[in-house]
């Protein structure tokens, strides 16, 4: 009888062990089941949730003025500039233009992103309708630039000013209104 109750022992043993083990996979498993769920919603949360990429697709972003005012008054600069129903238009391509360098006689190249701020959101549809005009003035503009002429901060605030000029005698000339009233630089890249 001895030798049945041994058997039972180990028997019972061995399903104890068994037992531990099972569990111990259980819990793994739902340990790496949860991990996957939290890597799957912090990326959908990272990929997802950016909410500026349809405006980019339709190439314009327009502000009211409240935030625009925000923006200025966290950088310490004067609101006072903007109107209640100011908005952006980005000039979408970019514009590339080949530059003659006077030190090399290399070609180089310009590629400048450029958008420009309207009084009301009103002259967007007037900016939109004489965007070919706009865009060739702005062409012959970049191309005529020297490399050394945009290194400096002051040749690109320069090349800023010169490009509101054309785009306001572009617009004035087409439609009596100058309707522009800033241009700004997303990028601007020499190579």
């Amino acid at each position: 009888m001895a030798n049945e109750e041994d058997l039972e022992l180990d028997v019972e043993g061995g399903k104890k062990k068994g037992g531990s083990n099972v569990k111990m996979i259980i819990v793994i498993s739902l340990i790496v089941v949860l991990l996957i769920g939290l890597s799957v919603t912090v990326t959908l949360l990272l990929l997802g949730g950016d909410k500026a990429a349809p405006a980019a697709e339709g190439h314009t972003t327009e502000h009211s003025a409240e935030k625009t005012e925000q923006a200025h008054d966290k950088k310490g600069g004067a609101s006072g500039g903007t109107t209640e129903s100011s908005a952006y238009l980005d000039l979408t391509p970019a514009f590339v233009v080949n530059l003659e360098g006077s030190e090399t006689s290399d070609i180089r190249f310009l590629q400048v992103s450029v958008s420009v701020r309207v009084a009301a959101e009103t002259d967007l549809e007037v900016l939109k309708r004489h965007m070919p005009v706009i865009r060739h003035n702005l062409n012959l503009l970049f191309g005529d630039l020297d490399f050394n002429d945009i290194r400096s901060r002051e040749g690109k605030e320069k090349l800023a000013d010169n490009a509101l000029k054309v785009i306001q005698g572009a617009l004035k000339k087409a439609t009596g209104k100058t309707v522009v009233e800033a241009v700004y630089f997303n990028s601007l890249v020499g190579q």
